[in-house]
């Protein structure tokens, strides 16, 4: 009797390992990447702030590359007529790379 019982036992793994691996589905690791990939786009994309000051006679431009220690902060003054850059500005940051939950769970 026990090792009819042992036989079941084995038998009844062996369906569960053999269906689990039919029934897993394909895609699942493609759409992880695809996901984190997506994530890692929105963290890089800049940070850009467009300001309009007609009564000065000029816009502000101003966006922000690189992370951590290698921050910078970009702003261009730029004359309304023309077109022409008066002035611009890079200066480091020297933030501390944040952490991101891109996961939803909130």
């Amino acid at each position: 009797m026990k090792k009819s019982l042992l036989v079941i036992l084995m038998i009844t793994v062996m369906v569960c390992v053999i269906s689990g691996s039919c029934f897993a589905k394909e895609g699942d690791g493609a759409k992880a990447y695809a996901e984190e990939q997506a994530c890692d786009a929105e963290m890089n994309k800049p940070v850009i702030c467009d300001k309009d000051y007609p009564e000065w006679g000029f816009r502000a431009h101003s966006w922000i590359t690189g992370t951590g220690s290698n921050t910078i902060a970009h702003t261009q003054l730029i004359d309304r007529v023309n077109g022409m850059v008066i002035k611009e500005i890079n200066t480091r940051c020297n933030y501390v790379d944040p952490i991101f939950d891109c996961s939803g769970n909130n």
